[in-house]
């Protein structure tokens, strides 16, 4: 009779510990809404503050890079599973759009390994003050929600989007 209690009482625990192991491990997985993607919305290619996505583009055989407007920065840099580039442009300026066209090539080139935020500084000085932008066009990495590294841009005499690339790779991004 003992023998029968002891075993029950046995089978009882083990299947206790099992239950217990299997709880912990589902309260422990990585809940998919927490991911940076649900604070991203709508393509949008009037976002002052946006995210450059690859994706399939309707009526095209290649995937492309749409904009997709950022709905919550904080939580989008608190989030992402990757780091940041973000790249901060004035709305004001007519040479922006040259250097934004390299900024989707880095975007293409670095798909699933760097996300891409552009922020208008005419619209969000905050984050401007925040990572001590002091020219535009300019760029910082941002990993884990701390600021990785700035390109600085306001220290280069000139500089192309491809240097942008290598100061990016040199970041250990690649």
């Amino acid at each position: 009779m003992n023998s029968i209690k002891y075993r029950v009482k046995t089978i009882t625990a083990v299947i206790f510990a099992i239950l217990l192991v299997a709880m912990t491990a589902v309260s422990c997985k990585k809940d998919s809404d927490s991911s940076y993607k649900k604070y991203i919305g709508e393509i949008s290619y009037d976002a002052s503050i946006y995210a450059m996505s690859m994706e399939k583009i309707e009526d095209e055989e290649e995937p492309g890079i749409v904009y997709r407007e950022v709905n919550d920065f904080n939580n989008v840099i608190n989030t992402a599973d990757k780091p940041v580039l973000l790249y901060f442009y004035s709305s004001n300026s007519i040479d922006s759009a040259g250097v934004t066209a390299g900024v989707e090539d880095i975007a293409q080139k670095l798909d699933g390994k760097l996300l891409v935020i552009g922020i208008d500084i005419m619209q969000h000085r905050d984050i401007v003050t925040r990572y001590n932008i002091m020219a535009v066009p300019d760029f910082a990495i941002v990993d884990h929600a701390a600021l990785k590294s700035g390109f600085n841009a306001i220290n280069y005499d000139y500089w192309t989007t491809t240097d942008v690339y290598n100061w990016i790779i040199e970041q250990g991004i690649s």
